[in-house]
């Protein structure tokens, strides 16, 4: 098992964090998102909690060693599920892979919050573990390793992605990514 930990701070107050976050794809750093279904969205009448399930389809991203070995297939699908709580400011998304969990296992937890120094800006904690239960131990490791590297490089982008959102990117000028 892998754990990757990452915490940023986004100089935007948390309310306009919480409103971009149904927004985040696309944008011109995530371009391996083609697709994202919204599956459920429904808000809780005793807490005021917006639950959002989502369905995003990604154009597979593992190293070339890991697709020719066994055969995937160019896309893959994550389950994201958003508990936006408008009352304390805050978000928690989770979400898991369902593609290819057979190899490798994704769990993601993030949190959005005001920041505990300055509650004007909004804080981003992310946690995720990375657990092949491959039979060989030693390729469930470089599975684990692998699919580590990639979410830390993904980090970054998906930061800056995010940046975009916030500062107004206009997602109708962007052009449709192709699916081979």
């Amino acid at each position: 098992m892998k754990v990757f930990e990452n915490e940023v701070d986004y100089n935007y107050p948390p309310s306009q964090t919480l409103s971009a976050l149904h927004r985040k794809y696309p944008n011109p750093f995530a371009t391996h998102v083609y697709s994202v279904d919204t599956i459920n969205r429904s808000v809780d009448p005793e807490t005021g909690i917006l639950r959002s399930e989502r369905l995003i389809g990604v154009q597979q991203g593992a190293p070339k060693w890991i697709t020719k070995l066994f055969h995937l297939p160019p896309t893959a699908y994550v389950r994201e599920v958003v508990f936006v709580d408008i009352s304390n400011e805050s978000a928690t998304m989770m979400s898991v892979n369902l593609s290819l969990a057979q190899y490798v296992s994704c769990l993601e937890l993030i949190n959005y919050t005001p920041s505990p120094i300055n509650p004007s800006i909004t804080h981003f904690h992310q946690r995720a573990l990375l657990i092949s239960a491959f039979p060989t131990r030693m390729i469930a490791r470089r599975l684990e390793k692998a699919s580590f590297d990639r979410f830390k490089s993904n980090a970054g982008i998906g930061k800056k992605g995010f940046e975009w959102v916030l500062q107004g990117g206009d997602q109708m000028k962007l052009p449709k990514p192709v699916i081979e």
